[in-house]
């Protein structure tokens, strides 16, 4: 029986959906830098937050831990490419350095945040089977992570998800999130704007779907080592097909397209196999009803640096509050 959880990243915009969600189901330990100013939020929920660089983490912060749920890593893709260096020590050896402590320890279970974006660009439909082709300093951390972990043996059984991009309202929004983006463009500009001309293709999947899908493999006990892609198979769309979904449902018309296609990105993703591993999973969200929970809740929402993160990072390192290998002053 899984009672106490370290969660990393806790702060984060999925961090702090799980701890909404199933704080009051668990003994969740926070530990999260806190970067982006959610620690009031999750320390009320929790009452017990690690405000500590995940480079930093030692055994010490592992006691009396039975699952650890891995997010503290750089969260996206333009954020990882603003130092690949720092990016590999964060998101890849700081990983690697976080297991090697877990094997001196007494926990059962390692849940890993890994991303769809392994894939890159690959232009038929992809499985956990397909060959990668990582293009961001992002997914390349990613993928020398599940190699990692894939290639070595350990005391504790463990769950890679590679998630699809995660949409939905969360204690910690993120709007450099492609669905977010556009919701909330729609909502206080009247407008959808598109940097590219929309063709790529992406598989979506809700922020609280995600969470629930941990949940249910923290409960499920059937495997040692476990990878799954986690979304649906009718949320893979094209970028102007979300845009003409959002128009439809906010009453907007004005839609402008771009030119270029600077992020190279386009797949679309099989997941018959997270089916037939939690058969009575029901997702909560679609496209419909997670677009119309982002519209509810941005009708209150008033936005902050925090909301896009690469734009917090490069505030905190111009105000000198964290230096360029992003450490605390």
């Amino acid at each position: 029986m899984i009672k106490n959880i370290l969660l990393t990243g806790c702060n984060g915009y999925l961090g702090s959906k799980f701890v909404e969600k199933f704080s009051n189901d668990y003994q969740i330990n926070g530990f999260d830098t806190n970067f982006f100013d959610c620690s009031n939020k999750v320390a009320t929920a929790l009452g017990n937050v690690i405000q500590k660089d995940i480079r930093n983490l030692t055994t010490n912060d592992l006691q009396n831990i039975d699952c650890v749920i891995h997010m503290a890593e750089l969260s996206n893709d333009p954020l990882g490419e603003l130092n690949s260096k720092l990016t590999y020590e964060i998101n890849h050896q700081a990983t690697i350095n976080l297991l090697s402590l877990m094997e001196k320890t007494n926990i059962k279970k390692f849940i890993y945040m890994s991303s769809c974006s392994v894939y890159g660009y690959n232009e038929k439909t992809v499985t956990e089977k397909s060959e990668l082709n990582p293009i961001t300093t992002y997914a390349k951390a990613k993928v020398r992570n599940e190699n990692y972990i894939l290639e070595n043996d350990f005391s504790f059984k463990i769950a890679i998800l590679r998630n699809a991009t995660a949409f939905g309202f969360s204690p910690n929004i993120r709007l450099d999130l492609v669905i977010n983006d556009l919701v909330y463009s729609a909502i206080k500009n009247s407008k959808i704007e598109l940097l590219s001309d929309g063709k790529p293709k992406r598989p979506f999947v809700h922020v609280e779907d995600i969470c629930n899908i941990i949940e249910h493999l923290i409960k499920n006990d059937n495997y040692e080592k476990l990878l799954l892609n986690i979304g649906r198979n009718e949320l893979n769309c094209s970028i102007i097909e979300i845009a003409e979904k959002i128009a439809k449902l906010t009453n907007i018309s004005n839609i402008s397209i771009g030119k270029s296609n600077a992020d190279e990105r386009s797949y679309n993703v099989n997941f018959d196999l997270l089916k037939n591993i939690l058969p009575n999973y029901e997702f909560v969200y679609n496209l419909d009803n997670g677009i119309l929970d982002l519209i509810e809740n941005f009708s209150k929402y008033i936005d902050s640096y925090n909301s896009r993160r690469l734009k917090k990072i490069k505030f905190l390192i111009r105000k000198k509050k964290i230096d360029e290998m992003l450490y605390w002053n």
